[in-house]
């Protein structure tokens, strides 16, 4: 029972199995590095078929596209042919994808290889038809236009070719029909950000070095679905607009617009820097959603400016409108020296009832009717009349003050009305812009591989093998070759090995670890002395592709390397029958480079390729150029010149070097040029810095003695603080330098930081004057009469006093004895301006009461005359003091233009001087 157990396991052995037969059988004596055709002019037709599973990652900074797609080739090996009768009715077996030959068929849009799984077996039918399915994550280059981001539809190319077969050795076609490829969808995961279109595909034949290349090209057209951006980016902007709008309601001649305004400005430069690492990055053109959102900033800016300015209107229409006292007003109008007192007053009340010009109380009118009943009355109540009437006009000033005022409102609301009229017409301009962008998106890619054998050598040409002319020719040549010898029949020879470099895109910049990395093609060509042939013995056969793991290859390498770049492996190289040896690979290059980011974003940077034999002197390798330095430093022809940097030239420079001035080695050094596109750096960094700086100069026409200047500032330098922090990470790093744009945002906090301190400064000047004791001469003579002369500053008109020159007319009148006294009356305000010339330049001007009757006044007069005098002993003081207050006010009115004409020129002087480097630089 048991020995029947052993017996039963030894026959399900794998060795005594069909399937294993069948493989040996199959493998026997099979080349894989030899291409499996029987006649050698034969192409071998390979059928390629592409699924679209997702978009993973669409990078608008590096022009690359990461897609997940599932890749389906298919080919026919006459050596893999078979009769199922005679394999116990076997049709289809799966063999190690190592073990036969794989075409070299890869996508020439790739750049870095993804983390794809790896599928080991291939699948072979009876027939000789090689099918090899495997999933692949590809990252592709792809030219992105992101003009009309979030609305726009990308076109991204997956070109697949022989990477070295010509179209006489390999040739596509298409598994299915294009119409089927186009419109399927069926695996594609439809709820990402991205919506799959189609993928139309075309076939098509190109010519490089004098050689056809077959290739098929597949277009992926995919669309973005914009909601995400329109919630998250577009609405909360539209949003902080609306509010920008409604704060125009606010009353013009409140504290709060400026601080409502400022606090949205803040919010929205916040909201601004935050959303950049949302916008797609891209070095060529900017979305228009981000011109949109920088004329969104330049609204709240004018928006800002224009309350800035009016506040200062309406601040010196309070402070600068001279009114004269009523009375004197009245005098100076309806007074004359050949009237009575009471004669004017009673011309002055006729006209005041159909004027316009004057707003009085309806008790003021009643008190200055009542002067035409004081002609009998006794003289000192005609001089306590007038004192009241000068004291009532005196506190009636605030209400003239008011009135000059509404007028200066009146026009500032029209000015707002017009200015929001016309800033509603430029936003919905906008809007229509932002509607209707639409453009195209490119993306995907995808990368085959294929991976080198173990090449069986082979001993006689038997069997299924026996015609193949390729077969007898790699037999041929692999007879007797060790790959580990240099090949040269006298090792006194030279090898030279020729190079060539194609720049084809740059995927990133490390500023911090000093690292470039790159995508090259990289060509390299020398003679092999030992795989030589003559065509005619070989059906005419003039060249071969063998596998590069069975031929020597030079130990070329870049002294610059730092880290193994992801490249798809080319396992092939050419051999024509004069022993010339082609090997032509893409390369992920990651070198180190010496980066200077003093002037970035318009920097150039210069990195250098160094190849050099690690090994061998000169006197085994000797390297030159494939083709002239000419045609190598101005060839862009394979560079994606979409992303953010350009490609210059390429210099190359010969030379040879010893170590210890023994051995001498040869080494060519191509010198890389590109140039940073400064585009994307200059709308999301310096034009939000430079908004905020103008910010602060527009600050300077608030008034210095209003409280809103500080808050103002202060709430500007918090937010461009913030703006700092979070631009921080779009700076380069780098140990040894900081950019100079660097320093210009540490200047510009500096000025910020200055411009505050001023203006604390001046509102300390002027705060509380009244309460200051009387400003010191020599401040008097500098600032205030030599300063405005030197630096031709326009002095302030200065309020004339209401009540100190009547007080020398009560003096005078009292003096008199209560007489016919003279009352001069000197004023300058606006509302002379309403008299005739003859009455302005008049100046002093009469006033004479009717004579008294008693000699002396009685005592309730004495008494009235003491709470009188009084009262007006008060005003004078409070005058005096407000006087002081108006000299200290004129003080720090001088020196606030002062510096800030100091603060204007350093700015415009800071600016001019970046503005040229930069300018210089990027014309450089």
């Amino acid at each position: 029972m048991f020995s029947a157990h052993l017996a039963e396991c030894a026959l399900e052995k794998p060795k005594r199995s069909t399937l294993n037969q069948l493989t040996r059988t199959l493998l026997r004596n099979y080349d894989c590095g030899v291409r499996p055709v029987h006649r050698w002019t034969s192409p071998t037709t390979v059928y390629v078929d592409l699924i679209m599973q997702s978009v993973l990652e669409v990078d608008g900074k590096t022009q690359s596209i990461t897609t997940s797609i599932w890749y389906r080739q298919i080919w026919r090996d006459e050596f893999l042919v078979w009769d199922p009768e005679e394999f116990d009715g076997i049709n289809e077996i799966s063999m190690s994808s190592d073990a036969i030959w794989i075409p070299d068929v890869i996508v020439s849009e790739f750049v870095e290889e993804g983390k794809s799984p790896p599928i080991p077996y291939v699948y072979v039918n009876s027939s000789g038809s090689v099918k090899n399915y495997r999933p692949i994550q590809a990252v592709l280059a792809c030219s992105l236009e992101m003009y009309a981001f979030p609305f726009d539809k990308q076109n991204c190319s997956l070109t697949f070719r022989s990477w070295l077969h010509s179209v006489n050795e390999i040739d596509l076609a298409l598994w299915r029909s294009a119409e089927a490829i186009a419109n399927d969808k069926r695996e594609f995961m439809n709820d990402g950000e991205w919506e799959l279109l189609s993928i139309p595909s075309q076939y098509r034949r190109i010519r490089q070095d004098n050689t056809d290349y077959a290739q098929i090209q597949f277009n992926l057209l995919i669309r973005r679905r914009p909601l995400l951006y329109v919630v998250g980016l577009l609405i909360p902007s539209i949003f902080l607009m609306l509010v920008d709008v409604v704060s125009f309601y606010l009353p013009l001649n409140s504290g709060t617009r400026i601080a409502f305004k400022i606090t949205i400005l803040l919010g929205y430069t916040v909201f601004r820097v935050n959303l950049t690492n949302e916008l797609p990055a891209t070095a060529v053109t900017t979305p228009l959603i981000g011109v949109f959102f920088v004329v969104c900033m330049a609204m709240l800016m004018l928006s800002l400016s224009k309350s800035i300015l009016v506040v200062k209107l309406l601040h010196h229409s309070e402070k600068e409108v001279k009114q004269m006292s009523l009375s004197a007003c009245l005098l100076d109008k309806y007074g004359s020296a050949g009237h009575s007192f009471t004669e004017s007053a009673l011309t002055s009340i006729k006209t005041l009832n159909t004027a316009e010009d004057y707003d009085l109380e309806h008790s003021l009118e009643e008190d200055l009717l009542s002067l035409t009943e004081l002609e009998d009355a006794p003289s000192g109540l005609d001089w306590l009349l007038q004192e009241l009437v000068s004291l009532r006009v005196a506190f009636s000033q605030d209400d003239s003050e008011t009135s000059a005022q509404a007028e200066w409102l009146a026009l500032c609301l029209q000015q707002r009305a017009d200015f929001h009229s016309g800033r509603t017409k430029l936003r919905s301009a906008n809007n229509m812009r932002i509607s209707s962008a639409w453009t195209a998106l490119l993306c995907l890619l995808i990368h085959g591989t294929s991976r080198a054998c173990s090449v069986k050598k082979l001993g006689s040409s038997t069997g299924r093998f026996a015609n193949a002319t390729l077969v007898r020719l790699s037999e041929f040549l692999s007879a007797g070759y060790k790959k580990g010898v240099r090949p040269v029949k006298d090792w006194r020879t030279s090898t030279i090995v020729a190079i060539d470099l194609m720049v084809y895109s740059i995927l990133n910049v490390d500023e911090k670890n000093q690292v470039l990395t790159t995508y090259v093609w990289y060509r390299q060509s020398w003679t092999d002395e030992f795989l030589v042939w003559n065509p005619e013995d070989f059906d005419e056969v003039k060249q071969v592709s063998m596998p590069t793991a069975n031929v020597w290859v030079p130990d070329i390498l870049i002294n610059e390397f730092v880290d193994v770049g992801k490249s798809p492996d080319i396992p092939y190289v050419y051999v024509t029958h004069e022993g010339l040896v082609q090997n032509y690979k893409p390369i992920q290059v990651v070198t180190a480079c010496t980066l200077n980011i003093y002037n970035f974003p318009f920097d150039v940077q210069k990195c250098s390729l160094t190849f050099q034999s690690w090994l061998h002197t000169i006197d085994d390798i000797n390297i030159t150029l494939m083709r002239s330095p000419e045609k190598l430093r101005d060839d862009k022809s394979v560079f994606m010149n979409q992303g953010e940097w350009e490609l210059l030239h390429i210099l190359s420079n010969y030379k040879i070097f010893s170590v210890d001035n023994d051995d001498y080695y040869a080494e060519m050094k191509f010198h890389v040029v590109i140039r940073r596109r400064p585009l994307f750096y200059t709308v999301n960094l310096l034009l939000p810095s430079i908004f905020l700086m103008v910010m602060d100069v527009v600050g300077f026409y608030l008034p210095p003695d209003s409280g809103e200047r500080v808050s103002f500032k202060i709430t500007l330098l918090l937010g461009y603080s913030v703006f700092l922090i979070i631009v921080s990470d779009t700076l380069p790093a780098t140990a040894i330098g900081t950019p100079l744009i660097g320093v210009y945002f540490v200047v510009c906090m500096a000025l910020l930081v200055i411009s505050l301190t001023e203006t604390v400064l001046i509102v300390r000047l002027v705060h509380k004057q009244d309460l200051q004791p009387p400003v010191p001469h020599w401040v008097k003579y500098l600032v205030l009469e030599r300063a405005p002369v030197l630096f031709c500053i326009h002095k302030k008109h200065r309020l004339c006093p209401t009540l100190s020159s009547q007080a020398s007319d009560l003096e005078h009148y009292k003096d008199n004895n209560y007489g016919s006294a003279q009352c001069t009356l000197h004023h300058t305000c606006e509302m002379g301006q309403r008299l005739s010339q003859p009455d302005r330049e008049g100046g002093m001007l009469g006033l004479r009461l009717p004579p008294s009757r008693e000699s002396a006044p009685p005592p309730v007069m004495d008494n009235i005359l003491q709470e009188v005098t009084a009262i007006r002993t008060f005003l004078e003081k409070r005058d005096r003091c407000r006087e002081v207050a108006k000299e200290w006010l004129q003080v720090g009115y001088v020196l606030d233009v002062l510096l800030f004409r100091v603060y204007l020129v350093a700015i415009v002087a800071y600016s001019i001087t970046l503005g040229t480097l930069w300018s210089v630089w990027q014309v450089a």
